[in-house]
């Protein structure tokens, strides 16, 4: 397959259990295929000021990025805003009456920031597994009173809300919610929610990334562990999901390679796109 654009997830797919870091052989792989005049995208759920270090160091792959599971995609050098899909305050309203009342903590993200109250941040310190997630409040984290107060604030529009600690008790009082919204959503974990505007998905944001570029999906690989990623997985020419990934991740994908831990990211673009085929899946 004549792959010409790798569009790459990257917490708990190109980058480390440590949320922080490349391999040595991912960055070496990334650099070959840019040499040969593959375009590389990283897509992630992450806001701009909360990308991790291998991508604030601007490597010479790096042009564009699709952030907030597609409600922006971005110049990395500059910041610039090529595209974006926003949701105004009236039509989180429904969304955050619905997490006060089935008591799950609900962030929103304004320019880079997750807003919450101080309820949402006590109750988060009880969900197992949120470690990585609690860093990262504790840089952009920011407290409100009350969040549909907050929320009506003049002029305020939102990249993404956070729904975390999303029981499947709790999922069918709140999915009938979200299905009336004019909202895209998907699952970061298995217990956390991503929502964004309708338009906004990683695979619409990688179809505006292939616009500029002059790139026809059929010759995009994607790679991805989550529930945010099914889009693009199922969207591009190439789906490859990680050994991690959950079942329904797996099976929206058209290949499965092995875990971050195990250096799958690299593993996949020496296969599919270098064209080295003692790369073991």
């Amino acid at each position: 397959m004549d792959i010409q654009l790798i569009a790459m997830d990257l917490d708990g797919t190109a980058l480390c259990p440590d949320h922080a870091s490349f391999t040595p052989r991912l960055e070496a792989a990334l650099l070959e295929a840019h040499r040969r005049g593959v375009s590389i995208v990283p897509a992630t759920g992450r806001q701009y000021l909360l990308l991790p270090p291998p991508i604030q160091a601007m490597p010479d792959w790096a042009d564009l990025v699709v952030l907030c599971n597609g409600a922006e995609v971005r110049r990395l050098r500059t910041g610039e805003i090529v595209s974006a899909h926003y949701m105004a305050a009236e039509e989180l309203a429904p969304l955050i009456r619905a997490a006060e009342q089935l008591d799950i903590p609900i962030e929103l993200s304004v320019g880079g920031t997750l807003h919450l109250t101080q309820a949402c941040l006590d109750r988060e310190r009880t969900i197992e597994g949120l470690r990585f997630h609690l860093s990262v409040l504790e840089q952009r984290g920011r407290l409100v009173e009350d969040m549909e107060s907050f929320a009506a604030g003049a002029g305020r529009v939102f990249e993404k809300a956070n729904l975390l600690g999303v029981t499947p008790a709790v999922w069918k009082e709140l999915s009938p919610v979200l299905e009336t919204l004019p909202l895209s959503y998907a699952w970061a974990t298995s217990a956390s929610l991503e929502v964004t505007c309708r338009a906004a998905t990683k695979a619409e944001g990688i179809r505006t990334v292939c616009r500029l570029l002059g790139v026809d999906m059929a010759h995009v690989m994607a790679l991805g562990d989550s529930g945010n990623d099914i889009s693009s997985l199922t969207a591009a020419g190439l789906g490859v999901a990680m050994g991690s990934a959950p079942a329904e991740v797996k099976a929206a994908a058209d290949a499965v390679t092995a875990s971050n831990a195990e250096d799958g990211a690299a593993l996949a673009i020496e296969r599919y796109v270098l064209g080295r085929e003692t790369a073991s899946l």
